[in-house]
């Protein structure tokens, strides 16, 4: 379990206050003079617990004064803190999610930033796939799922909805588009050089899109959404999301440089399905986890953001599921 310091800059009145807010949750508490405001009372926790930490101090100290928590990991701790025993009495003001909603923001927020840095990893990430695909090498193929950065942007757009922050949603739209416009149009030089040939088995895998495909990209954009809200390392969901996002879209551009259009565009399909499954089930796990704005006069705009997304998403993926059911596929 990791553990996290938390460390609560408050006036001195307050003090006493905030050291028993943070004591219901665990037996290593104290208080120290000094900070911003006065007074500094930290407290040795389990990370599970960060987000009800962080939702019991603003609820009982940030309408008396002025209020500023840090939150830090911590390797190691002795001797190993205990969680109090009215620990229970907490569970009031407890979201669904682990991780308060500041370190799910922080950690989301980097990913819909557009820089030199992501697009190399998608050139990198392209290049890896493109070369598995040719040579019909799964292991390459899953390398580049560990490379590819899309799954930042795309959790973005589902928190900016779910929190009605339409700047966030509007940054990794931008990256989003970016990261997979630079895919396609790499892919497909790449293709040209690689002398593609269709037939191969894990390029030809990506022609021939069902119903399961989206089923699995639904269960990728869950994964991920849990992955932030928990605290479990976001690489191993990052591959899972990846297998949904990156190979279809390599496929395509390197099905565009051969003219094969008819398998160029299921593979395209195919990413946009899953693109859409993703950032749906992102959306509502988001939402099961209990992730809000913290300002009650943000909830609304929220509520309509979400309701819009949601909306929007379903009737996407309603729309390209019945074309993938429809209109058939190569090689079936």
């Amino acid at each position: 379990m990791a553990l996290k310091l938390i460390e609560a800059h408050v006036t001195e009145s307050l003090a006493e206050e905030a050291r028993e807010t943070l004591a219901a949750l665990s037996s290593h508490t104290w208080t120290e003079p000094g900070g911003r405001h006065g007074a500094i009372v930290r407290a040795v926790l389990g990370g599970e617990r960060s987000g009800t930490a962080l939702d019991a101090l603003h609820d009982r100290i940030a309408d008396q004064g002025r209020l500023m928590v840090l939150v830090e990991p911590l390797d190691a701790v002795l001797p190993r803190p205990l969680a109090s025993k009215s620990d229970s009495r907490m569970e009031s003001v407890r979201s669904a999610a682990a991780v308060s909603r500041e370190e799910v923001y922080a950690n989301i927020a980097v990913g819909a930033k557009l820089h030199r840095h992501y697009l190399l990893l998608v050139v990198l990430a392209a290049v890896v796939a493109g070369v598995g695909l040719s040579h019909d090498n799964t292991a390459a193929v899953i390398g580049a799922m560990v490379v590819a950065p899309l799954l930042g942007p795309n959790m973005a757009i589902a928190l900016g909805l779910v929190l009605g922050d339409l700047p966030l949603v509007r940054r990794a739209l931008i990256t989003t588009g970016a990261g997979f416009a630079l895919t396609l149009v790499f892919a497909t030089f790449l293709g040209f050089a690689l002398d593609v040939d269709p037939a191969i088995p894990e390029l030809a895998s990506r022609t021939r899109v069902g119903a399961w495909d989206i089923v699995l990209a639904l269960a990728a954009g869950c994964a991920g959404a849990l992955a932030f809200t928990t605290g479990a390392p976001t690489y191993l969901t990052g591959v899972m999301v990846a297998v949904a996002l990156l190979p279809p879209t390599v496929a395509c551009g390197m099905l565009i440089s051969a003219a094969e259009w008819r398998g160029a565009a299921s593979a395209l399909l195919l990413a946009g399905g899953n693109v859409t499954a993703v950032t749906l089930a992102a959306i509502l796990t988001f939402l099961w986890r209990g992730m809000r704005p913290r300002n009650w006069w943000l909830a609304d705009r929220a509520r309509h953001s979400a309701r819009r997304g949601i909306a929007i998403f379903v009737a996407l993926l309603v729309l390209l599921t019945g074309i993938i059911l429809l209109a058939g596929t190569p090689g079936r």
